[in-house]
Order: C-alpha cells, then sequence, then structure tokens
C-alpha cells in the first residue's frame, strides 16, 4: 500500500516529518492486520472447540446415522452439516479474504486521514475522495516503497498549478495522466492539441494528456534540479477502459491502455527497491512546493510555501 503523502491542497502528516510517519505508517498497518487475522484464527479455534452438547441436533442426527439399518445401505452418502447458530459467530461465516478487504478498506480510510490533517491540524476534506476508484486502486494496489501524490496543487511564482498524480519510486518519478473513455472507446494519439475519440462510430475531439504530462514533466525536473537533485522522469497515460492508437513516432511518453495495463500495473507492483535516501530527499523537496489550505475556526487558510519563504 503506496504512502499517500499529498492529496490536493489538504495537510500532510508526511509534510511534517516524511520519515517518521512513513514508518509509522508501515508499523501501523501490519499491526491492524496482525490483530485481525489473529482474531479471526482466534474465533475458528473457538468454533472447532464447541462441545457437541451445544449442538444438540447434530448429536442427535450422529445418533440416528449409527442405526444398523444404515450399514445395509451402501451406496448413501450423508454429508454431516453443523447446526450451529449462535450470535456470537456469526462473523465466522467470513472468509479470511472478506476479512483482508474489511483490513483494505480500513487502512484507506486511515491513509486519507492521514493525508489530511495532522494531529493539530485539519483540512476541509471532499468527501468524495473515498469513493474515488483510482485513488483507491493507486493506494491499496501499489507497494509501499511508492509516494503517492493525488491531485496535488504546487504553488510556484505566485500561481497555482493543479496536477493530476505523482508516483515516486525508489528509481524514477512517474507523471500520471487518466484517460477515461468507454469501453468500446479508441483514441487516436497524435502531436495535435486535440486527439479523437471513436466511439459508437461517432468522432469526438478530447484534449492532449500530451499538454497536461508535459506541464508537470517540467515544473518536477525545475523544482528537483533547484536542489541539485536527479532522477528519471517518466511520462505516461493511462486508459485502462479503452483503446490507444498510438501514431506518434519518437515519443518519450508511454501508452497504456486496456490490451496491456494489467502487466504495466505488475511491473510497477513487483519494484524490488526498498524506499531511497534519494527518494526520500526528492519527495520533501516536491511537498514543500505544494499547496495547503488548513481549516482554523471553521474557515480555510493557506499555509506558507517553499517559495514564499
Amino acid at each position: 500500500m503506496a504512502h499517500l503523502v499529498k492529496l490536493s491542497d489538504y495537510v500532510s502528516r508526511y509534510q511534517i516529518d516524511l520519515n517518521h510517519y512513513s514508518s509509522q505508517f508501515t508499523r501501523m498497518k501490519k499491526e491492524r492486520w496482525y490483530y485481525i487475522k489473529a482474531e479471526w484464527e482466534q474465533a475458528q479455534n473457538r468454533l472447532e472447540e464447541i462441545e457437541p452438547d451445544e449442538a444438540p441436533q447434530q448429536k442427535l442426527l450422529n445418533k440416528w446415522l449409527q442405526h444398523p439399518i444404515w450399514n445395509s445401505i451402501k451406496s448413501w452418502k450423508i454429508k454431516e452439516a453443523p447446526f450451529l447458530e449462535k450470535d456470537d459467530f456469526r462473523s465466522l461465516d467470513d472468509s479470511l479474504q472478506k476479512k483482508r478487504q474489511e483490513y483494505l478498506n480500513s487502512v484507506f480510510e486511515s491513509q486519507i486521514t492521514w493525508a489530511s490533517s495532522s494531529l493539530g491540524e485539519r483540512s476541509n476534506l471532499d468527501e468524495g475522495f473515498f469513493q474515488d476508484k483510482w485513488l483507491k486502486q493507486f493506494c491499496i494496489d501499489i507497494p509501499e516503497n511508492y509516494f503517492l501524490f493525488y491531485e496535488p496543487i504546487f504553488y510556484l511564482k505566485n500561481a497555482e498549478i493543479e496536477f493530476e498524480i505523482l508516483l515516486i519510486s525508489p528509481t524514477e518519478i512517474l507523471c500520471l495522466t487518466i484517460l477515461n473513455g468507454e469501453d468500446l472507446s479508441v483514441f487516436e494519439a497524435s502531436s495535435e492539441r486535440f486527439w479523437i475519440e471513436y466511439i459508437h462510430k461517432k468522432r469526438k475531439k478530447r484534449l492532449s494528456p500530451l499538454l497536461e504530462l508535459t506541464r508537470m514533466e517540467k515544473i518536477v525536473q525545475q523544482i528537483i534540479k533547484q536542489k541539485n537533485l536527479h532522477t528519471e522522469i517518466r511520462k505516461v497515460v493511462l486508459s485502462p477502459n479503452s483503446i490507444i492508437d498510438n501514431k506518434l513516432k519518437g515519443s518519450k511518453v508511454e501508452f497504456v491502455d486496456k490490451r496491456n495495463f494489467k502487466l504495466w500495473k505488475e511491473k510497477l507492483i513487483k519494484h524490488p527497491s526498498p524506499l531511497k535516501k534519494s527518494q526520500f530527499q526528492i519527495t520533501s523537496t516536491l511537498l514543500s512546493y505544494c499547496q495547503t489550505k488548513v481549516m482554523e475556526d471553521g474557515e480555510e487558510v493557506e499555509e506558507i510555501t517553499e517559495t514564499e519563504k
């Protein structure tokens, strides 16, 4: 589960101490899963240890099946089923996988809480983020050796600049934009300002996602260069539900659509490197240029950013 270090312009605990809160989050989620799994295993053991007296119907059935008449009926096979119905053990019908999903949902909520509040401050959180499928997918599916910026707002030269998604891996920065389309959509990728979306024999103009990616890349390069930091920056267009017909030649942009999204995601998840010092430095630097608004007496107050200090 990735570290959600910045969400929109909300106050983030990671901005206070990236090293401390990244390690604390890792410890928190491991401990939470340990106790959930241990509780589930204990409940399973308690169910197995229930005496027959606690299930009188089962005991009666067993006695009836031992009658001599059943010895002559060799072809009949009766599967014994427990008759236990106790409120205390309703949750035992849940599989461990269901428990794990409940755990993932609870940690996702914690990720949003950590990215929208600190111990002494909070932001005016848009509850819609809890239902954001892409935010949830990146937070849950991407491993903890990644730092995630989701729709952050950077502040440069007295101007607010909205980003889409940044993923900071141990070896590179990924600038991501999501190109939403229908299941049968085909996007014609070109160097023009507008792309063409073909859907149900109709053509529709769509603003090229390359414009956003180019802007994100330039700003990120500018920020890390000022701090003498260096890493590879990769630009990615994601369209998991549609097809991208790439007609660009020599483009350094990676196009990921419904045909290769699963493979792309698997490679991302299997990144073998642990968190690195340079990764912390780059993430901290980017965080210092992010816009942050906190709540004071019911009103939003803008905090000072790196460029204003």
